[in-house]
């Protein structure tokens, strides 16, 4: 019980410190740079978390998940605190790609670490729980915006960010010891990760494309929505109404329905209602005028959706790997990265071919697509 506390513990710190510096890091960008630069940034922020990725097994073989944590929790720290006194762009782009590259292998060295102590039988729960507290963290982190930010300084939310990061590095010292050995080359692997066992194990692979599907939901939400209805003429204290309501299933439905996917249904039936409600919203969205209640509940029923695909492709995922599988769940975890990717992309295909609104139509094709993995899927129960 130790350990799910630490562990989520220092993930709520860990989500504060991420959702507070993710509103800001293009602003600072952007004093420095074109914001088609910006969005190169990004994407090779993403880019550098790939590679990561890619040798993060190899990495933990060679050093340990503890050191390994600790080594990364330091860089996203030292990376936060120097954005906060960049005043160059060369300063400023090499904080921001550290900390792009880093974070969120930091999140998954915490699922190895929780892996450990999981059961299959509770898998759904305790993945649920992980996940609320995880989004909880980042309906917080807008908190530290609104206390923090003055004027146009941004550093005391870079300051105040990097100081949420000393308690998952104190845990990481002195709170999470493995209950398994630790590698450090007793059982080496190929250095490349395994696709040609990802790709043959059906259940490991669709999971991975419903959660990639999921990732290009979020990353084309994320950057385009806010742009889309701020071209609608809403203000930003409507924007921020919309957000707080629209983020609340993530924090008051993963959990129960991962506990109802362990006891009564399996995850396929959640995950399929997840992507139907999903791209019915995205649907609607296109022909929504400027009508407050109108997009607040489409953006609300698209998270829903989306907490629901969430919470059962995480469950669904890890019912089927254990600790050991530290190059499977790399390849999970990629679909973060790979999303921001494929979606930059995708958004910026669809503005330049088509009108803005029709973005909305080409997420739901990909939402689509995913529908049809999850229809695929092996259920649990």
């Amino acid at each position: 019980m130790l350990r799910f506390v630490s562990v989520f513990v220092s993930v709520f710190f860990l989500s504060i410190n991420f959702s507070a510096v993710l509103y800001v890091n293009s602003t600072l960008l952007s004093q420095f740079f074109t914001p088609e630069t910006v969005s190169v940034l990004f994407v090779l922020g993403a880019v550098g978390n790939i590679l990561l990725f890619l040798i993060a097994p190899k990495l933990i073989e060679s050093l340990g998940k503890r050191l390994l944590l600790f080594i990364f929790l330091l860089l996203a720290a030292g990376s936060t605190y120097a954005l906060a006194y960049a005043d160059t762009g060369l300063a400023a782009a090499t904080s921001f790609l550290v900390y792009s590259s880093v974070f969120f292998v930091i999140y998954y060295v915490f699922d190895i670490f929780l892996e450990e102590v999981s059961k299959d039988t509770r898998t759904g729960e305790i993945r649920g729980l992980y996940m609320t507290i995880l989004n909880l963290g980042i309906m917080l982190g807008p908190v530290i915006l609104a206390l923090m930010v003055v004027g146009n300084q941004l550093a005391p939310v870079y300051i105040a960010a990097t100081a949420i990061l000393i308690p998952p590095i104190l845990i990481a010292i002195f709170d999470l010891h493995s209950k398994t050995q630790e590698w450090h080359g007793l059982h080496r692997h190929h250095a490349l990760l395994p696709f040609r066992l990802w790709w043959r194990t059906k259940s490991i692979r669709r999971t991975t494309l419903v959660k990639l599907v999921l990732e290009i939901f979020f990353a084309v939400m994320v950057i385009y929505v806010p742009i889309y209805l701020r071209i609608l003429e809403f203000e930003w204290s409507e924007l921020g109404v919309m957000f707080m309501i629209m983020l609340l299933p993530f924090v008051l439905l993963e959990w129960p329905a991962g506990k109802l996917a362990d006891k009564f249904l399996g995850e396929k039936e959640l995950m399929v209602i997840g992507f139907i409600l999903m791209g019915g919203a995205l649907v609607i969205m296109p022909s929504l005028g400027k009508v407050f209640i109108a997009w607040t509940l489409a953006l609300l029923i698209s998270r829903i959706g989306a907490s629901l695909v969430e919470v059962t492709a995480e469950s669904y995922f890890f019912k089927h790997v254990n600790e050991s599988d530290t190059r499977l769940i790399s390849i999970f975890r990629l679909a973060r990265p790979a999303g921001i990717i494929i979606g930059s992309g995708l958004g910026i295909a669809s503005v330049s071919l088509f009108s803005f609104e029709k973005i909305f139509l080409l997420l739901a094709v990909a939402v689509f697509l995913g529908l049809k993995e999850s229809l695929a899927i092996k259920d649990t129960l």
